[in-house]
């Protein structure tokens, strides 16, 4: 009787245990865009909350216990277009499992120990492009329904037991464009394996990471790849053996390198490269294949290659190749030359793009060791050390048509003056991190009229060397930051003046302490100023002369007090960020608190804008702040209160000394 009592007392009860249930349910899971775009990721949901509206597009299901996939699980989701099921511990896939989504682009199902999946799971899902099955344990390809998945245009299978790359014969998948096949444990392809991407153009095919030791002849032949991706197959053969598997093959892209932390047995010899010349290829990457010999057997079939990656590949020189090669892009990262003359520019007429970052030992910069390239424009040499000598005259003659130069995070370099005499058509210089010595007496940049975009940072230039940017007419973007002006004062005259049309600087990190009023007033065109980190005590507005459509930054200061003239001609159309300022919310700094929550939108990262006085508030976000100043109700009250006392008072004693004076008459 009792057990009976019990239970019929928890039934009453169900229903408002599952509304409290769902209530809190509903509380948790965000919004990121009304109507449209919700995220429930690690709630330990078992099912959709009912707040999820049908009008849902993009839903974050993500980190949630679902067990299974049933057709009511979503079915009342009919607009999805993105579903996110990343582990949650999905096993089952039943029949009509995504009925009715007619809409839905994209499922994520990655990380599910999938056991089973219905022929007609993905039956209703009719414009199903993007399919993500990484690390589901997922041993053939056959076990994925791909019948019914004929719109699909990328397929993601990495992390897997996947042995062999065969697609079914019978199935039409006319819009495939990407199948991933990385880190799963592909160890041979046969000519059967491969058949079916003979149908499909311009594919692109991800074996990255597989220890692929044979490939079967012909097994690509006649196949036509946007990308065959190779990186890190073959760690026990030689590369010879997978190369000769690709004859007849025509690609754009061709991965045939391997990663930094595998290392392998077997160098590239002068003849392990022959089968390059069976395949079609515009761009070949070997990175981190070591090369025991460059000469000019090595490389005689990448003449007709437009694009060669040669990072990390050991290389202390490049032999003269015996006829010019159609290499435009050349990537020399990580090497080991020991002058910039060793890459023998000669054999490289058309390169245009040259990176030589990270070599790993010292070099010598060498002299007009880059002359040859006449139409190079784009040259990365960062991280790297060169022996001391003036730049950049001797090093870069020739140039005429270099637009973009990286010298970053290098080692301490003196600077010609001008500098770069033959490179008036840079547009793009990088000298970050790097200790530049300079006259200064002259600008090293003053021929480089079309210049537009400058990076200084960390580089140790003297703030108060005002020719350092003369003849810069053209730029628009200046990173200064990390360098250091002298007693922390920006003046009203400084080097700025010189680039009047600039629109982005950087001054951040420039422990700067104070802004002298007009010391931007020039730059009329200025729109971003960055003064992030510094020890500025001021908002001083009054340094920029143009307040209706600009950003300043101002984040991590010590501005505190904030007088109202300052902010009040801002405009709602610029953007201004004060967080991580202590700002002082007392009754002293009121009139720009009100305006503050006057112009909220004006305001990036109110979250982190806060008080920092008085204590009581410390901590407190700014939006969240209400004081009240002047005099408060209750002392108006008692100020009544004691001014009635003192008139009765008053009467009492008036009253009280007339009745005397009769009394003594």
């Amino acid at each position: 009787m009792t057990f009976t009592l019990c239970f019929v007392f928890m039934l009453a009860c169900y229903p408002g245990l599952s509304k409290e249930s769902e209530q809190s349910q509903d509380m948790v899971c965000s919004e990121v865009i009304a109507n449209k775009s919700y995220s429930c990721e690690g709630l330990g949901l078992r099912e959709v909350p009912d707040v999820i509206p049908p009008s849902t597009e993009t839903l974050d299901f993500s980190f949630n216990s679902l067990l299974a996939l049933y057709f009511w699980v979503f079915s009342r989701l009919t607009n999805l277009e993105y579903l996110d099921l990343t582990r949650c511990g999905i096993n089952w896939i039943f029949n009509d499992a995504f009925g009715n989504k007619a809409r839905l682009n994209t499922v994520i199902l990655t990380g599910n120990p999938i056991l089973y999946i219905a022929d007609t799971a993905f039956l209703g899902a009719t414009s199903l492009q993007h399919l993500h099955l990484q690390e589901t344990s997922i041993v053939d390809v056959a076990f994925i329904p791909l019948s019914s998945l004929k719109g699909l245009v990328s397929l993601h299978l990495e992390s897997n037991f996947i042995s062999s790359i065969r697609f079914p014969q019978d199935i039409t998948l006319d819009n495939l464009t990407l199948v991933n096949f990385a880190l799963n444990q592909i160890h041979t392809i046969s000519v059967k394996d491969s058949e079916y991407f003979k149908k499909i153009l311009n594919l692109t095919l991800i074996l990255k990471g597989n220890n692929i030791e044979y490939i079967e002849p012909n097994a690509f032949d006649h196949s036509v790849f946007h990308q065959l991706d190779l990186t890190g197959c073959g760690w026990n053969t030689n590369l010879s053996s997978l190369l000769n598997g690709l004859d007849g093959l025509t690609t754009n892209v061709l991965g045939v390198g391997t990663f930094n932390d595998i290392t392998t047995d077997f160098d590239i010899f002068p003849w392990s490269l022959n089968g390059l010349c069976n395949i079609s290829v515009k761009e070949l990457s070997l990175q981190y294949r070591h090369i025991s010999e460059g000469s000019q057997e090595t490389f005689s079939c990448l003449t007709k290659i437009q694009k060669l990656d040669l990072t990390g590949t050991g290389l202390h020189f490049l032999q003269h190749l015996s006829q010019p090669s159609d290499i435009k892009e050349l990537i020399l990262d990580y090497n080991s030359f020991s002058s910039l003359c060793n890459i023998n520019t000669g054999s490289f007429p058309l390169v245009t793009h040259l990176q030589i970052a990270g070599n790993r030992d010292t070099w010598d910069w060498g002299t007009k060791c880059l002359e040859n390239l006449s139409n190079l424009k784009y040259l990365d040499l960062s991280h790297n050390d060169f022996r001391k000598a003036k730049c950049c005259g001797a090093q870069f003659s020739g140039l005429r048509n270099l637009s973009h130069l990286n010298l970053s995070y290098g080692s301490p370099l003196p600077l010609d003056s001008p500098a770069f005499p033959d490179n008036v058509q840079l547009g793009i210089l990088d000298f970050s991190n790097v200790h530049l010595l300079m006259d200064e007496s002259s600008s090293p940049f003053s021929n480089l009229a079309d210049l537009r975009i400058l990076n200084l940072s960390y580089s140790h230039v003297n703030s108060s060397h005002m020719q350092l940017l003369e003849g810069l007419t053209s730029v628009v973007f200046l990173n200064m930051e990390g360098n250091s002006f002298h007693n922390g004062i920006l003046k009203s005259e400084n080097l700025f003046s010189k680039v009047l049309q600039l629109e982005t600087l950087i001054l951040s990190n420039c422990d700067l302490e104070v802004l002298e009023k007009q010391a931007f007033q020039k730059l009329k065109n200025l729109k971003c100023v960055d003064l992030r980190h510094n020890k500025l005590t001021t908002f001083a507005t009054n340094a920029f002369g143009n307040l209706t459509d600009v950003s300043l930054n101002f984040a991590f200061n010590m501005i505190s007090t904030i007088p109202i003239v300052l902010v009040q001609n801002i405009s709602d159309k610029s953007i201004i960020n004060l967080s991580y300022n202590p700002i002082d919310c007392s009754c002293s700094n009121l009139e720009f608190l009100t305006w503050f929550k006057q112009h909220e939108k004006v305001f990036l990262d109110k979250s982190s804008t806060m008080c920092g006085s008085p204590p009581s508030l410390a901590g407190t976000e700014l939006t969240k702040v209400a004081i009240t100043c002047g005099i408060s109700l209750t002392y108006v009250l008692l100020i009544v209160i004691i001014t009635l006392i003192c008139i009765i008072l008053i009467i009492w004693l008036i009253q009280y000394y007339r009745r005397r004076i009769y009394a003594a008459i």
